[in-house]
């Protein structure tokens, strides 16, 4: 995970051993140091936390259904397959308790902090067929520290992906999206400091290991991240990987790791900087009723750069309590 990642995408993970709706599964990192005289220049910085929150969600979805209707006429008919019809409306939110061991993600004198990030989402589908599905979605999200109150900050987005599956049983599919994102501070003296676009293409293929209550999804794809100012764009390819072990129907296990390549395209201090930046960590979710969920995770994010003093290492704890509706 990178200090300066807008997001990833959610990996849909259909399971026959998961019988709950969605779950909730964030990772967070640290945030980087933005001072009121700096803020113009490297407030970009400052959109890791929300990008390290958002970027393992996973939405578990129940297996598509088999079974027999009636119809007048033509008597019994057994189904191939019943796949759900998604909801119109759907809306969540999270709230968060995190720590962080590198505060200002630098490679020397680190600085551990606690903080708090709520957030809350609206997402519509327009419609959807079989195989292509739209959704717009609007995402606010608000972070506060105990003893660095001059990183506080909110953001707001707006995203329109759109998913298509590539075979019948879903188990492979592609996703695109285009979101724009403004963070701002509640100081009044930076107001809204950075904005940015965020295209983002992959393929994911998921599945089962057979006769064993796990579930795995793999991920690869890149994004292009444009933002005023210009200072963090980059062109990134990655691959992310997900298995989630069932404990029982509530309670789930999981892990991942995410290697990722970043290109910078218009950074002051080289004009070749180039990242690799690898995220692991895990996840134990309890889900005690629908669209419930209470979780505790732990990542660690290490950042390796072409340019020196943009090395880092993180390792982040949090726990989580999550919830969400759909009509």
């Amino acid at each position: 995970m990178d200090r300066n990642d807008p997001g990833f995408s959610l990996i849909q993970v259909n399971s026959k051993h998961i019988h709950r709706g969605t779950i909730i599964l964030v990772l967070v990192s640290a945030l980087s140091f933005v001072g009121h005289t700096l803020a113009q220049e490297d407030a970009a910085r400052i959109e890791t936390q929300q990008a390290v929150t958002t970027r393992n969600q996973t939405s578990i979805a129940d297996q598509p259904a088999t079974g027999e209707i009636t119809d007048p006429e033509l008597g019994d008919i057994s189904l191939v397959m019943r796949l759900p019809r998604p909801k119109m409306f759907a809306f969540s939110t999270s709230q968060s308790l995190n720590f962080t061991t590198n505060a200002f993600l630098v490679q020397d004198n680190a600085q551990n902090a606690f903080f708090w990030n709520g957030r809350a989402d609206l997402s519509f589908i327009p419609y959807a067929t079989r195989d292509f599905t739209p959704r717009l979605t609007f995402e606010q999200n608000w972070f506060r520290y105990d003893h660095f109150s001059e990183l506080d900050f909110d953001s707001q987005s707006l995203q329109l992906d759109a998913r298509y599956n590539l075979t019948r049983d879903r188990n492979w599919f592609v996703d695109g999206s285009y979101a724009i994102t403004r963070l701002y501070s509640q100081h009044p003296s930076i107001g809204e400091f950075y904005k940015f676009g965020f295209l983002n293409a992959s393929v994911t293929r998921v599945g089962t290991i057979t006769s064993l209550p796990i579930s795995f999804g793999i991920s690869g794809g890149a994004y292009w991240r444009h933002g005023e100012p210009s200072t963090f764009d980059r062109v990134a390819p990655y691959l992310s990987a997900l298995a989630i072990y069932n404990v029982c129907p509530t309670v789930q296990l999981s892990g991942f790791v995410r290697p990722e390549w970043q290109f910078y395209t218009n950074d002051p201090n080289s004009s070749s900087r180039e990242d690799f930046n690898l995220s692991v960590g895990t996840t134990l979710s309890w889900t005690p009723v629908e669209y419930v969920t209470f979780a505790a995770s732990a990542a660690y994010i290490g950042n390796f750069s072409s340019v020196g003093f943009e090395r880092y290492d993180v390792v982040t704890p949090n726990i989580l309590v999550a919830a969400r509706i759909a009509f």
